[in-house]
């Protein structure tokens, strides 16, 4: 497959993404005292503080020495955890799921690197394939596309649990960490994904095709597990085999969400058919809303 060049990158600098930017501009910075705009406290001089901090105002009215301290806005490092297993290439009635996988690790990366943010990459079917570590620049994401691109997935189920685990000692620095799968994986994974959110902010993308949630009658058919290979012949216009099919998928549905609520992450689920800039700036927005209720 072809290297993806900046002529990709120059399609995205439109006036949406700068709408993006707005609304995700004050959920991924931590403050900290430091070289900040916004005043957080004064306190007294100490041998070591510069000079040009002082409050002469604050310093006259109490007869010594006070210097200020400012609220520094510090971007936190951004971090993709991209599904590359065999299941996410299936293509149903639109595009294949790794197709939205790729699209939203363009729009993520151009958004956060343009802000100043470093961004790093997993990339897992099996297990960890690859890990692209954190930098900043253009070029940074062109390595991470570029890497998307070219990578040929393991012919095995995706251990999730271990992706996790993998991720939490990779991942030192708090970070904004965004889980992009279909999660298709042995259970056992829920906790790891816990864990890894009790330290950083994770954001859970999960990414769905609608004939994994309905089966249309195609007559008699022939599946294949994409990541085992094990096939079954099936008439799809059985109506108990579409009752038990649409049962499954409730009940994984059902599952999901709450493994995603336990573990205290946010979800973005993104369809095959859906457009990914859309969802992503209805999610921002949704984010945004949620934190100015919960202040």
């Amino acid at each position: 497959m072809p290297q993806i060049s900046e002529g990709i990158l120059k399609r995205l600098d439109m006036p949406v993404m700068r709408r993006l930017e707005g609304l995700l501009q004050d959920n991924y910075k931590s403050a900290s005292r430091g070289d900040g705009l916004d005043l957080a406290d004064l306190r007294e001089y100490q041998f070591h503080d510069d000079v040009r901090r002082m409050d002469w105002n604050a310093t006259a009215r109490q007869g010594i020495p006070y210097v200020r301290e400012y609220l520094e806005d510090r971007e936190i490092p951004v971090w993709l955890l991209l599904d590359m297993s065999p299941s996410m290439r299936f293509v149903g009635f639109s595009v294949s799921k790794h197709t939205v996988l790729t699209e939203f690790a363009i729009l993520i990366c151009r958004l956060m690197l343009s802000r100043g943010n470093r961004a790093g990459a997993m990339i897992f079917s099996g297990r960890v394939d690859r890990t692209i570590p954190a930098r900043g620049g253009r070029l940074q994401l062109l390595q991470i596309l570029n890497a998307i691109s070219q990578h040929r997935p393991a012919q095995a189920a995706t251990d999730l649990k271990q992706v996790l685990k993998e991720a939490g000692h990779v991942i030192r620095r708090r970070s904004l960490v965004f889980v992009v799968s279909d999660f298709i994986s042995p259970e056992g994974w829920e906790k790891s994904l816990a864990t890894l959110a009790m330290r950083h902010d994770v954001v859970a993308v999960r990414l769905v095709d609608p004939l994994e949630m309905r089966m249309p009658d195609l007559g008699f058919m022939t599946f294949q597990d994409a990541e085992s290979g094990e096939q079954l012949f099936v008439d799809t216009n059985s109506r108990a085999f579409q009752e038990r099919f649409a049962a499954l998928a409730d009940a994984r549905e059902t599952a999901l969400r709450g493994f995603f609520e336990k573990a205290g992450v946010d979800v973005l689920e993104l369809a095959t058919q859906d457009d990914v800039m859309d969802a992503l700036l209805r999610f921002a927005d949704m984010r945004k809303q949620s934190q100015r209720r919960s202040a």
